[in-house]
C-alpha cells in the first residue's frame, strides 16, 4: 500500500509535468462548452429541457474518455515499451501497483478537470449542479471509467508501440467524442447515423446515464440496459485482451 500511495504520488508529478496533456484535458472541454452553449443557446430538447444544460453531463464522459485511453493507456505503453514495468519489478514493486499508480493519477486527473469545468459551466451559464444527485454521478462516472479502461487494456493487450498506441487511441477518442453524441447532441443526428451510434458506439449509453442523473436527478437504477450494455462490453473486451495476451507470451 506504501509503495502504491508513494508511486501514485509520483506519477502525479509526472503527469503534471506533461504540459500537453494537461492542457488539452483542462482547456478541451472548458472551450467546447463555451463555444457550444453560445451556439446551442435558445434549443431545447423535445421543447423542455435547454441544450445548454446537458452539455456539461456529455463534456464529462469527454473528460473520462481522454484520462483512461489517451492519457493512460499512453503511459501505460511508454513503460512497457522502455522496460520501465521490469525495472520497478526488480525493485520489489509488481507490474500491477505500477499501473495502478498511473490509474489513480489519471483519475484524479479526472476529478479535477471536471470540477473545473462544472464550476466554470456554474459562473458562465448559470449551470445548476445536481448536490442532492452526486452519489449516481459518481456511479455513473465509474461506470464511463471502466468501460474506457476496458477498450484500453483491449488495445494494451496487443500494441506495444507508443507511436502506434498514440494514432488508434486517438482515432478511436475522436470517434467516440464526435460520433457519441459527446460534442454534437444525438438529437442533431439524421435517424439512420443516430441508429449506427447506438449500434456501434456503446460510449453513447454513458452519455444517457450521465444526462440523466445529471440534468433530471435519475437514479442509476433507472437505466439497467444502459448498465448491462456498458458492462457487458467491458467484460467481452477485458476477457478477448486477457486471451491476447495469454496467446502472446507462448
Amino acid at each position: 500500500m506504501d509503495n502504491l500511495l508513494v508511486l501514485s504520488g509520483y506519477q502525479i508529478k509526472l503527469l503534471l509535468r506533461n504540459v500537453k496533456s494537461v492542457i488539452l484535458g483542462f482547456t478541451l472541454p472548458i472551450a467546447m462548452f463555451f463555444i457550444f452553449s453560445n451556439l446551442l443557446s435558445g434549443y431545447t430538447v423535445d421543447g423542455q429541457m435547454a441544450l445548454t444544460n446537458l452539455l456539461v453531463p456529455a463534456y464529462i464522459p469527454i473528460i473520462i474518455v481522454n484520462g483512461v485511453m489517451v492519457i493512460f493507456g499512453q503511459n501505460f505503453i511508454v513503460y512497457k515499451e522502455q522496460g520501465n514495468l521490469l525495472k520497478f519489478k526488480l525493485l520489489g514493486i509488481s507490474g500491477l501497483t505500477v499501473s495502478a499508480s498511473l490509474y489513480i493519477a489519471t483519475f484524479i486527473f479526472q476529478l479535477v478537470a471536471s470540477l473545473v469545468l462544472v464550476v466554470f459551466a456554474s459562473v458562465l451559464k448559470n449551470i445548476s449542479i445536481p448536490f442532492e444527485n452526486v452519489p449516481n454521478v459518481i456511479i455513473v462516472f465509474l461506470i464511463i471509467n471502466m468501460y474506457q479502461f476496458a477498450i484500453t487494456y483491449f488495445l494494451t493487450a496487443f500494441i506495444n508501440k507508443s507511436v502506434t498506441y498514440q494514432s488508434v487511441s486517438l482515432l478511436i477518442f475522436y470517434f467516440q467524442i464526435f460520433l457519441g453524441g459527446l460534442t454534437f447532441p444525438p438529437e442533431m443526428f439524421p435517424t439512420f447515423l443516430k441508429n449506427l451510434v447506438y449500434l456501434f458506439n456503446p460510449i453513447i449509453y454513458g452519455l444517457t446515464m450521465m444526462r440523466g442523473v445529471w440534468s433530471t436527478n435519475d437514479s442509476v437504477l433507472d437505466y439497467p440496459k444502459e448498465i448491462m450494455i456498458l458492462v457487458g462490453v467491458s467484460i467481452v473486451l477485458i476477457t478477448l485482451g486477457m486471451a491476447i495476451q495469454k496467446k502472446l507470451k507462448k
